[in-house]
């Protein structure tokens, strides 16, 4: 018996998918349907490779088919969503993204406070990744205390070409800031309107390119920049950095409670300044300066994996002070403790389950 695109068309506008919903036409994730001789070959969008639902879909697809045409041979293959599908499963229109569309994993690193070396955290990971091989971006998203150009030692400022704004590459990542436009001590008087309106253009009209991961520092706490991120692009998680004190940890658990509340998966906990190593004649001795456990009690309440803990080293601080990274350098005990985070951040990037963290995101119609 033959078939035609259009009857496969019709029949896959009734297949509903499992987690978002809606039929798989209606969400646009039906990428490719290739008629052959005795078969049909239909290829499926999925927001990540482990999807847990692909076999779901599969049979669904193979059960609908078959009922009207039992002889028919079924082929399922799936595909990676872009960032551009993505930002289109969200409701974003493509334009909005067009400076991040080839840009194949964001995430965001938060804290509930200040204070806790989130900013230092952020950009030793970026360095990190990049000495992985990987192409990396990172975005300082604190408005009001941009304070990334000073860690890597920036001085320069972007520059314009043909409506798009360029970053600045250095240690062979993509930076972008308001401490590069604005310049060194010049303070940024924005209220919230002002700042959501900044990270948007930071987001579609920086020209990032081709990269496997932008990492956005936040600014701490959940405010306006916070909330504009984690509603305004595809986040495939966050990372969460916090010090060992127990007074932390109502501080952690809100940052957390933001992104749980947006359906934002939560890719672990770094425990910052967690103990401090001395040495005591021979041998050597470990002090927890700012109290114990909190990292890990948290990673324990929010079942989320604590990816570290930072040694409280000087060399951390004098890198960030010289524009140039305690990461830069890797016979450094806690430049090898960053790699061992980055490669656990970016294997859970990879492997990770899109579908359903996302399916709250999805716009609905009126």
């Amino acid at each position: 018996m033959s078939i035609t695109k259009a009857e496969i068309e019709k029949i896959l506008g009734q297949v509903i998918h499992p987690e978002f919903k809606k039929s798989l036409i209606e969400l646009g994730l039906i990428k490719d349907i290739e008629i052959i001789p005795g078969a049909v070959k239909i290829t499926v969008l999925v927001a990540s490779k482990a999807c847990t639902v692909k076999d779901k879909i599969a049979k669904l697809i193979t059960d609908s088919i078959k009922k009207s045409y039992e002889d028919i041979d079924v082929k399922i293959d799936f595909a990676l969503m872009t960032s551009a599908e993505r930002a289109k499963l969200f409701g974003k229109e493509p334009s909005e993204m067009e400076g991040i569309k080839k840009v194949k994993h964001i995430i965001a690193v938060a804290s509930g406070k200040g204070g806790v070396g989130k900013t230092t955290v952020s950009v030793n990971l970026a360095i990190s990744m990049s000495k992985m091989g990987l192409k990396v971006g990172i975005l300082d998203a604190d408005m009001h205390g941009p304070d990334i150009p000073i860690m890597l030692g920036i001085k320069e400022r972007p520059v314009g070409s043909e409506g798009w704004l360029l970053p600045v590459e250095k240690y062979g990542i993509k930076v972008m800031s308001t401490g590069m436009l604005a310049g060194e001590g010049v303070p940024i008087v924005w209220r919230g309107p002002m700042v959501n309106k900044a990270i948007k253009e930071f987001l579609g009209h920086v020209k990032w390119g081709e990269l496997d991961c932008l990492v956005v520092d936040l600014p701490p706490g959940t405010g306006d920049a916070a909330i504009t991120l984690v509603k305004s692009i595809p986040l495939e998680g966050a990372v969460i950095v916090t010090t060992p004190q127990k007074v932390a940890m109502s501080d952690v658990r809100r940052s957390i409670g933001l992104f749980i509340s947006e359906n934002i998966p939560i890719l672990g906990i770094i425990e910052n300044m967690s103990y401090l190593k001395i040495k005591d004649g021979d041998e050597e001795k470990i002090m927890h300066i700012f109290g114990k456990g909190a990292g890990e009690k948290m990673a324990k309440a929010f079942k989320v994996d604590l990816l570290g803990q930072i040694p409280l080293d000087p060399s951390v601080g004098e890198g960030g002070d010289e524009g140039k990274p305690v990461s830069l350098n890797e016979e450094l005990e806690v430049a090898k403790i960053f790699m061992e985070i980055s490669k656990k951040i970016y294997e859970k990037l990879e492997k990770g389950n899109l579908c359903q963290t996302m399916k709250k995101n999805i716009k609905t119609k009126d």
